[in-house]
């Protein structure tokens, strides 16, 4: 980064955390870093604070929404972020303290239990990067011990965006060999001290690419990106609701207001159920936006098979 924007981006967010005037409070303070939540039509996430006029991906909290973790693309290279609220008032963002040891460590999710992070790891495999998913505890002051996950779900062609249940159903996407199209979409469970051999997807995936799943902590509804054509842009953000019986129902687009003739992924909603975040490059670069997630109401469909009553 150069010199003089480096600069300018520690002004800028040390103007974000003063005191607007001698009787205002902090700005960043509070849930979500003290940002004015959105309804159903979606907003940056603190723009000049988080979003500003470089690329960002992955973003989630965490620890009952007292961490915030987020990834910025800076030097062509990847970069995760982590903020802590500590006596009422949000840290300055800090790089992970083992991003150095990851030459390529990217996208990233929080699981269901608040506290678990998951996420990609590029490793060089016979001369070419293969991505797997790895998995450390985020704790209120640092970080647990981290560990790639063992196969069947780790494989040398390429996993990654990993998203856990409270169940702990692991759903990620994957290009191994075998699936529908570029990339699926699989779910693989707990079995043994290991995990069971991952199951494809196939009443929600295409011959186009599925990727970037975000599984409800009950497994009601799954939120994932896919290049299918009929959608709005490059890739776009669909959601699937789960019935009783475990079957999936067809995909419904999120819809004009979160997608756009650009690229819309990395779904993630706050444990609180409250708001979904998500990146979008509707603006050129790819940025983080948040909205309510009582927009997902009005997309579920009425089961044909159930009975009338």
């Amino acid at each position: 980064m150069p010199r003089t924007r480096s600069l300018l981006l520690l002004v800028g967010f040390a103007l974000a955390v003063a005191p607007l005037a001698a009787e205002d409070p902090p700005r960043l303070v509070g849930p979500y870093l003290g940002q004015e939540p959105p309804g159903t039509e979606p907003r940056l996430f603190a723009p000049g604070i988080i979003v500003d006029d470089s690329s960002e991906g992955s973003s989630g909290f965490a620890l009952g929404g007292t961490v915030f973790l987020y990834q910025k693309f800076l030097d062509r290279r990847c970069h995760t972020y982590v903020m802590r609220l500590r006596d009422g008032r949000w840290t300055a963002p800090e790089r992970i303290p083992f991003w150095e040891t990851l030459v390529h460590n990217g996208d990233f999710a929080v699981s269901s239990d608040d506290k678990t992070l998951l996420y990609q790891v590029k490793t060089e495999v016979s001369g070419r990067l293969v991505s797997n998913i790895w998995r450390v505890e985020i704790e209120p002051d640092g970080w647990g011990e981290r560990a790639a996950l063992p196969a069947p779900v780790n494989t040398e062609h390429d996993e990654s965006f990993a998203s856990e249940s409270l169940e702990k159903g692991l759903y990620f996407f994957s290009r191994r060999p075998g699936g529908l199209g570029g990339s699926d979409l699989y779910v693989s469970r707990p079995d043994r001290g290991t995990y069971s051999e991952p199951e494809n997807l196939t009443a929600l995936n295409t011959e186009h690419d599925e990727w970037d799943p975000f599984i409800a902590p009950d497994e009601s509804y799954l939120i994932f990106g896919s290049t299918r054509p009929e959608g709005l842009g490059m890739d776009d953000l669909y959601v699937s609701f789960r019935d009783p019986d475990g079957r999936w129902s067809e995909p419904v687009s999120l819809g004009p207001s979160i997608n756009s003739p650009r690229s819309e992924n990395r779904p993630s909603v706050t444990a609180d159920g409250k708001y979904l975040f998500f990146t979008s490059s509707r603006r050129g670069n790819r940025d983080v936006y948040w909205v309510s997630t009582k927009l997902l109401a009005g997309l579920r469909r009425p089961d044909p098979a159930a009975p009338s009553r």
